[in-house]
């Protein structure tokens, strides 16, 4: 009689990081209603029903990744605006720049507005936004106008982003002129 190999059990908390992870690159890419929880689950490694002990709904899973992304956001571009020394327009924009590397950040972030037709990701996106907003806008020498103005850029920047513009700046003088324009 052959025996079975105890299956290794992931913690739960480990579980939901890996998750976030996929559901990442999943949603970043496909949105809200184009994202599928079997293509999560296939890449975590997990049968779909799993996915739903930790997020009872794919809605949940997709506003989880959104937050997790707002996080990352404040913890990276927020942050260097607030501890800087000098002027925290630039630490926020050298910061908003290494953010940008990471395109499924953006792209998650512009499902998030994409899906603004959802109430309560509208809510989350705007309050999400305002309290951004309102953090800059605090920070000093910054003020309203500066806030506006470096948010404008930020959006910019994050479409051109989601365009690959930067790749193609080297052979494309377009995309190398729409950058510099923002400078």
């Amino acid at each position: 009689m052959e025996t079975q190999r105890p299956t290794h059990r992931v913690p739960m908390e480990e579980r939901r990081e890996q998750i976030l992870e996929a559901a990442l690159l999943e949603f970043s890419h496909k949105g809200l209603h184009g994202g599928s929880t079997m293509s999560i689950a296939r890449e975590v490694g997990i049968s779909q029903p799993n996915i739903f002990r930790i997020f009872s709904t794919k809605h949940e899973l997709f506003v989880a990744v959104l937050q997790r992304v707002f996080q990352q956001i404040e913890a990276t571009m927020l942050a260097a605006g607030e501890s800087a020394s000098g002027e925290p327009l630039y630490a926020m924009s050298d910061a908003w720049g290494e953010l940008m590397e990471e395109r499924e950040i953006m792209f998650m972030l512009l499902q998030g507005y994409a899906a603004s037709d959802d109430a309560m990701i509208r809510d989350l996106m705007r309050d999400w936004t305002r309290e951004v907003f309102e953090r800059m806008e605090a920070l000093p020498g910054v003020g309203e106008d500066a806030s506006h103005d470096f948010f404008a850029a930020g959006m910019l920047y994050m479409v051109a982003t989601a365009m690959d513009l930067p790749a193609r700046a080297a052979e494309d003088t377009w995309a190398a002129r729409f950058l510099a324009s923002g400078s």
